[in-house]
């Protein structure tokens, strides 16, 4: 696996394959597209988390990785740690990008979105249990550790070395990569869909224009990603790669940034009463968490996004 990561070609090619992808998906709109490929592989993403964990609570040291999950070392928090689990934190949740408000404006009128963010933020934190689960009492297992538990080695290095010593290994290693290319799939699609909803919005173009728009570049700029792991290797900008330094800068800067603004215009620049609005369907729909969810983009998210930026340059 790490030597295939290192190639040119066959990840280009892998890469192309998600692109077109997402077009096709993106191309059929939100309810004959988004919604409807969302609908299968949302179960089945579940679906393959539960056949894996039940399947990695079957190993050997099972126990131990789950102490090794359950029981942090808090000594080892400093604030590199804390950006990069904020930044972790607002991708998964999808902060800060958009997604979430243009999800929001496909809603029925009678949805009640603090009730649903709620259930979004309870399922993403199932879902990043489960995957503890599955790795950890694996990689325990075999006896790995060290630098091999985190990053992008943890999943394209490690893990491929554990199901090469199980049994069925190209069955497990099937499922796993399943796993993963659902999860990108369902992740890329409604990061796309932001860019295509606002292009087709602002240019007054149809949807399908705004699909090549978004999508085209982009199969010039995932090729420069692609390839910063094999041919482009060299080239490094603040001792990363190309690939690590622009997933550093988005994921545990610019979200938090950007979330940051959204507080901030929510919270303070806003005319008066517009995020009640929004929050209640003006008025219409019956929002008891309204002053906890306001109290918290006015001052607690802010504060606590801003101490976590500010401490990590200190």
């Amino acid at each position: 696996m790490h030597k295939y990561i290192g190639e040119d070609v066959r990840p280009l090619v892998m890469t192309y394959i998600m692109l077109l992808l997402n077009l096709v998906i993106l191309l059929r709109g939100i309810q004959k597209g988004i919604e409807k490929i969302s609908n299968i592989l949302m179960p089945m993403l579940f679906a393959l988390l539960l056949i894996f964990a039940f399947t990695s609570l079957s190993l050997p040291k099972a126990v131990d990785g789950l102490a090794y999950f359950f029981h942090p070392d808090f000594s080892k928090i400093t604030a590199g740690v804390a950006i990069n689990a904020l930044g972790q934190a607002f991708f998964s949740l999808s902060l800060g990008m958009g997604i979430l408000i243009t999800y929001s404006s496909y809603f029925p009128k009678s949805t009640k979105l603090g009730r649903t963010a709620v259930t979004v933020s309870l399922l993403d934190l199932l879902v990043a249990i489960l995957m503890g689960i599955i790795i950890f009492p694996a990689v325990m297992s075999f006896g790995l550790s060290g630098h091999k538990l985190s990053g992008t080695t943890l999943v394209f290095v490690t893990l491929p070395e554990v199901f090469a010593q199980m049994p069925y290994t190209r069955l497990w290693s099937t499922l796993f990569f399943m796993l993963l290319m659902v999860a990108a799939l369902t992740s890329t699609i409604s990061l796309a869909e932001v860019a295509v909803a606002y292009i087709k919005d602002k240019l007054n173009v149809t949807r399908k224009k705004a699909c090549y728009i978004i999508i085209t570049p982009l199969f010039f700029m995932s090729s420069i990603c692609s390839l910063s792991q094999g041919s482009l290797s060299g080239i490094k900008i603040a001792g990363m790669d190309i690939f690590g330094f622009l997933d550093t800068v988005a994921t545990n800067y610019m979200l938090p940034v950007a979330a940051l603004l959204t507080c901030l215009f929510l919270g303070w620049k806003a005319p008066k009463g517009f995020l009640h609005k929004e929050i209640t369907n003006n008025g219409t729909v019956v929002s008891k968490t309204y002053p906890v969810i306001e109290t918290i983009i006015r001052y607690i998210a802010p504060i606590l996004i801003l101490l976590i930026i500010i401490s990590n340059y200190l």
